[in-house]
């Protein structure tokens, strides 16, 4: 009896020792090629939400500008004009006489173009400051553009 139990054991034994399992330096290797492909998965996944907070940022900066503008559009013009909004975001306005534009016959009609302008400015991440500009022309009469 005492043979067939090592017979047993020998079979058994066998089963395990032909190759069935992987070698430790397989097993780091397949490690190793994990962890590196899970940070480059992670770094993409970062990079992913730091381009979206990004591209929310120039949303609210652009719907600024346009309120802004809409604005400046109906109300009386001063040259230069500043202010914040609730949310952190600085704006600046400036009104200029538009130029390009400046011919006789605008004169005697008796309106004149204004150009405007609405910078939209905030800091990004790291203390980075961001901006957006909007120009625009507006018609106005001839003595409200002597205010300027």
């Amino acid at each position: 009896m005492q043979g067939t139990k090592s017979n047993n054991f020998r079979i058994i034994n066998s089963q395990f020792s032909e190759g069935a399992g992987f070698t430790l330096i397989e097993v780091i290797v397949a490690v190793a090629i994990l962890s590196v492909s899970l940070v480059m998965i992670m770094q993409l996944f970062a990079a992913g939400l730091k381009a979206s907070r990004a591209s929310c940022d120039y949303t609210r900066a652009v719907m600024h500008a346009m309120d802004k503008m809409a604005e400046l559009s109906v109300s009386p013009i001063s040259p230069q004009e500043k202010g914040e909004f609730r949310d952190g975001y600085k704006w600046e306005a400036d009104a200029q006489t538009y130029e390009e534009f400046t011919n006789k016959e605008q004169e005697d009609v008796g309106f004149k173009l204004l150009k405007l302008k609405v910078k939209i400015m905030w800091s990004g991440g790291a203390k980075k400051e961001n901006s957006v500009e909007l120009e625009s022309l507006k018609m106005v009469s001839a003595e409200e553009a002597k205010n300027l």
